[in-house]
């Protein structure tokens, strides 16, 4: 089927349980017990027998800080954890790298978020925005730079965005699957990154993609997958919070999130999987999302 931009008229059903209070806060007991002493988070618990201390991630850091904010938690050691991200950072190329990694789109998109979470100065990291305008290409680096620019600022980019809408267009005129088999993702993907940076969607072929999308289990998937999984529900979901869109069946979809969610008060990116912080962020950003959409329903 033809990829189109889904305005989604849906009847909310939205009757279903919250996460309560004291699960919040062993969520975040979880997520603070990942935090490395000299700055950083790291993916998962530590392995008390490995003998090895923690080492903390770019990524897991920027998912870290901004889980406990949807939390409602603060974040303790902000300059330690500053200090942490600007390691990461190359001064001279702009970009952003995993401790002992390389660099690319993804990894510096997240390091412009996570700087910008826990405080750093824009000037010091102002280059990355460089490298993202010369390296961002493809949609799917297209649309995590789009995330980078959201948190830096639009109105402050310090360049045209016009390259990367065409990288959208261009990415809309593509063929999808059906809306259960990864047509969701496609769209709300694509929605995300026009709304984010702040352009209007193309008025033509308004459809209810999100609502077909939304499967059995109450999430979304990928094109050939056969189960649901929370990255593709965490980015249908963006698009629809920002479409001021609730899903078609919330209920459900917080039954999806509550399979994710582990006895330790953590998350995993698969029911019945280790808790990570992937896991926590997803099921934790999308379940704020839920309850904003509940709120504004009251």
């Amino acid at each position: 089927m033809r990829l189109s931009f889904a305005l989604v008229l849906l009847v909310p059903s939205l009757a279903a349980a919250q996460i309560t209070a004291e699960q919040k806060k062993e969520t975040v007991r979880w997520v603070l017990a990942l935090e490395v002493p000299g700055g950083g988070f790291s993916p998962a618990p530590q392995n008390p027998s490995a003998g090895a201390a923690p080492r903390p991630s770019l990524r897991a850091t920027s998912s870290a800080v901004r889980a406990l904010k949807y939390l409602g938690a603060d974040v303790p050691n902000t300059d330690k954890h500053a200090a942490f991200v600007l390691t990461c950072y190359d001064p001279k190329t702009g970009a952003f790298a995993e401790p002992g990694g390389k660099p690319d789109v993804t990894i510096t998109s997240i390091g412009v978020m996570a700087a910008v979470e826990v405080g750093v100065p824009k000037e010091k990291f102002a280059k990355a925005m460089d490298y993202l305008k010369g390296h961002a290409k493809t949609f799917e680096e297209v649309r995590i730079a789009a995330a980078a620019v959201e948190a830096w600022g639009v109105k402050d980019c310090p360049f045209k965005l016009d390259d990367w809408f065409a990288v959208g267009m261009k990415y809309g005129e593509g063929t999808a699957s059906s809306p259960q088999d990864g047509g969701a993702r496609d769209t709300g993907s694509l929605v995300a990154l026009f709304l984010r940076l702040g352009r209007d969607l193309p008025p033509n072929n308004v459809k209810s993609i999100f609502a077909d999308g939304q499967r059995a289990d109450g999430g979304w998937g990928k094109q050939g997958a056969k189960v649901s999984d929370i990255e593709t529900t965490y980015r249908v979901m963006r698009a629809l919070m920002l479409l001021k869109e609730p899903p078609k069946d919330a209920k459900k979809l917080r039954e999806f999130i509550a399979e994710h969610r582990n006895k330790d008060g953590g998350y995993a990116t698969t029911p019945g999987g280790t808790s990570s912080i992937g896991g926590v962020y997803y099921s934790v950003v999308v379940s704020k999302w839920l309850d904003g959409m509940e709120g504004a329903k009251k």
